[in-house]
Parts: C-alpha cells; sequence; structure tokens
C-alpha cells in the first residue's frame, strides 16, 4: 500500500467531498486530514503508486496549499 504524507492549510471538514472526489479519480483508497496539526497533515492512501505531484496538483486546483512531507 503506497502511503503519502502532506501539508496543507486544508483547516475544516468544509469541502471534504470535493477533496475525496478529486482524489479517487486518481486511485486513492482512503485519505485521513489531521485538523488538530498546526501543518493540516493529509494522509492518502492507494492500492497502487500515485505520483504526489498528481495529488499536490488536485489540491491546489481546489484552492488549497499541498506540499509532500518527506
Amino acid at each position: 500500500m503506497e502511503i503519502l504524507h502532506f501539508k496543507t492549510n486544508i483547516s475544516s471538514p468544509i469541502g471534504i467531498q470535493a477533496i475525496w472526489d478529486s482524489l479517487k479519480v486518481l486511485g486513492v483508497n482512503k485519505f485521513n486530514i489531521d485538523f488538530w496539526d498546526v501543518d493540516n497533515i493529509l494522509k492518502v492512501m492507494a492500492d497502487q503508486f500515485i505520483s504526489s505531484e498528481k495529488i499536490i496538483e488536485v489540491i491546489c486546483r481546489l484552492g488549497y496549499h499541498c506540499e509532500e512531507l518527506k
């Protein structure tokens, strides 16, 4: 399973459905956002490889900041 972590500015559950709809098109099985973390960590899980650049592109297209955590 592929697991990627991103720093975001997604600070509330408003708009989660749009995020989910966009991520599942890429093959994401599950995702989670830690709203309690200062960096609003987005954790993305998928069965196959997904490029972090594609995830960043999708999240940014929705109007959020997103950068991969290494």
